[in-house]
């Protein structure tokens, strides 16, 4: 009897394969961002960092509140770690890998498997994903909650069993949701689901309400600390609703979104890679948005195109939060990918060997698309001035050349200016090998200053310098 398909032992294990490479792609890309690209650090991680160092403390500002949870992640690292570029950038790492899995979970819970190896290994392994995965800011928290609470919410109507820990697992990233900036827009689009879609509140209607009372319990809880700070300080209420304190310049801010998300001819500039999403990734997306509207009946399609218009208003308020898109981009991109994949399948309902040619082409396209937005963003981070210009390896550096010197506090004092001081300080604090001021001191066997703090009136032993063209003089040691 002739080979079937399905005897093949490729087409058996397609998942394995599938789930395998996606788990050794996570670890390389993960790998990559971590310790290589672009390995340095812009002001807001810096600023990250510094707000995370006040957790603790008689002096912890009401505002640290805003990404408490990250803030923490980020505190203990510094404990446990010390202050280096890799402990900055680790909550995001960390988080990234469990955001990845979560993109993972969601589209294998919402469509199917073959639909969630494509999608996941388009949308995890992309310069978007991979600069939100290793910057040193609270940013990742959005993508990463956003995606945990749509997984969740969904086990709470599909699920018989463990119903209790569902329900209150979902109060309880709810409640987490509401410490990120713009973050409570989902939590209300989910409940306004809840509330008018008719089937989702038939659902709702047959829970057990002892049960919800005690997760709603919970969430609120959670809730004490940002209800505390709140108190204290009302304006923290303008960050959380994504509300700008400064003047609006509408027109510049829509320029600034555009170019940022679709501008396949615009530079990179700042810190991000110019465009977020690529052509190929862009069409897709449409594609996944005609599907959507075409099926706007459905609670899915309900919450993301609602979740989706809320983002895209809210980033004209806010164009530094254009990233806050990406939960929705995996969405319509999971659309648009079970919308190619089934169009296919319909032409050759009964012949599983074109099912299978099908597939070829646009595995080729989904690997096309994540090797092209992998080499963008290396050659990016490495060769872009402009990108370039917004990270320091000052820390690298730093932490280098007391090693080099054998640093300790008894013996090397560090000078630098007075807007440095206080990341500096942070830096002496866990590694307790140097002191740190804005003045020279007298009796230290070595004196390392940075490029514009007072230098001692003697000549440099040694100049430390960076691969920069201009300004790459950035410490001078001397003995």
């Amino acid at each position: 009897m002739r080979n079937r398909v399905t005897d093949f032992l490729v087409y058996r294990w397609r998942y394995i394969f599938g789930y395998t490479f996606i788990l050794v792609a996570i670890g390389i890309m993960l790998g990559v961002a971590a310790f290589f690209i672009p390995n340095e650090l812009r002001q807001g991680e810096i600023d990250s960092a510094l707000t995370s160092a006040t957790l603790g403390t008689n002096a912890m500002s009401p505002q640290a509140v805003v990404d408490l949870p990250y803030h923490l992640l980020q505190k203990l690292s510094f404990m446990a770690f010390g202050v280096s570029t890799f402990t900055i950038k680790l909550p995001s790492i960390i988080l990234g890998a469990f955001t990845a899995l979560g993109v993972f979970l969601l589209i294998r819970t919402w469509f199917s498997a073959n639909v969630a190896v494509l999608a996941t290994l388009l949308t995890i392994i992309t310069s978007q994903f991979l600069f939100l995965s290793q910057d040193g800011t609270p940013l990742i928290m959005f993508a990463f909650l956003s995606v945990w609470l749509l997984f969740v919410a969904t086990f709470v109507t599909r699920r018989k069993y463990f119903g209790m820990f569902w329900k209150v697992l979902t109060c309880l990233v709810m409640a987490a949701s509401l410490y990120t900036p713009m973050g409570i827009y989902l939590v209300l689009v989910m409940l306004t689901t809840a509330l008018f879609h008719p089937h989702i509140r038939f659902l709702i209607r047959k829970f057990n309400r002892y049960k919800i009372s005690v997760a709603l319990a919970l969430g609120l809880a959670a809730l004490i600390p940002l209800g505390y700070a709140l108190y204290l300080d009302s304006t923290i209420a303008f960050t959380l609703l994504g509300i700008p304190n400064g003047s609006l310049d509408i027109i510049a801010n829509a320029r600034t979104v555009i170019e940022s998300m679709f501008g396949f001819a615009a530079a990179s500039a700042g810190h991000l890679v110019r465009p977020l999403y690529p052509l190929g990734v862009a069409l897709l997306m449409a594609v996944g948005l005609f599907r959507i509207l075409s099926h706007r009946y459905t609670a899915r399609s309900y919450i993301t195109i609602s979740w989706g218009f809320v983002i895209l208003l809210l980033a004209l308020l806010n164009p530094d939060k254009v990233t806050h898109f990406y939960p929705v981009a995996v969405i319509l991109i999971s659309y648009g990918m079970i919308y190619m994949i089934r169009s296919w399948y319909k032409i050759f309902p009964r012949n599983p060997y074109a099912r299978v040619a099908g597939m070829i082409p646009l595995v080729i396209f989904v690997l096309a698309m994540v090797t092209s937005g992998v080499t963008r963003y290396v050659n990016t981070y490495h060769n872009n001035p402009d990108v370039l210009a917004t990270y320091s390896q000052d820390l690298t550096l730093f932490r280098n050349t007391l090693s080099a010197n054998n640093a300790t506090v008894d013996t090397t004092h560090v000078v630098v200016t007075k807007n440095e001081l206080p990341f500096y300080q942070l830096v002496a604090k866990y590694s307790k090998n140097f002191t740190v001021s804005i003045d020279p001191v007298a009796g230290k066997t070595t004196t390392v200053a940075s490029r514009d703090a007072t230098k001692p009136a003697a000549a440099p032993h040694a100049i430390v310098v960076n691969s920069r063209a201009s300004q790459a003089d950035r410490f001078y040691i001397y003995k």
